[in-house]
């Protein structure tokens, strides 16, 4: 009887720390996610600073993005939504997510719709989850 105490308390513990890691996981997923939506936002809005804002700043593409941004937004009505977000997992120090991104200008433009499949990193600054890098899988043309 005593052993059947000690399996089901040994059980339990196991289940609620499960729960707990669950739970960390959703909510840092959840984070996550909403960086990229904040950053799809001030980008639809053409907002360079505000998407910027989403970027760590010792990103190793910071200074790139900072300076291709403002062209992202001359002669193309295009918006971006977030097609699909999967987080993946993170260590102590990045997080990392699948993160496809749909693309559709105005009919008309001289652009290819297209869904883009990333694998991103996120690093957290001054407490705040932000883009970190990012690795291209691949590119969908879509209608």
């Amino acid at each position: 009887m005593r052993k059947i105490k000690l399996i089901m308390g040994v059980a339990l513990l196991l289940m609620v720390a499960g729960l707990a890691m669950a739970d960390e996981h959703d909510t840092l997923a959840a984070a996550l996610k909403q960086v990229v939506e904040e950053s799809l936002a001030a980008f639809n809005s053409e907002n360079v600073a505000a998407t910027l804002r989403s970027v760590h700043t010792k990103s190793p593409a910071y200074d790139t993005m900072q300076a291709a941004l403002p062209n992202q937004f001359n002669g193309l009505d295009a918006r971006t939504e977030l097609a699909s977000f999967r987080y993946i997992g993170h260590d102590d120090e990045f997080a990392v997510a699948r993160v496809q991104l749909k693309t559709v200008a105005q009919p008309g433009d001289a652009f290819a719709n297209n869904v883009l499949d990333t694998i991103t990193m996120f690093h957290q600054e001054n407490g705040v989850w932000k883009y970190w890098s990012y690795h291209i899988l691949g590119v969908r043309l879509v209608q």
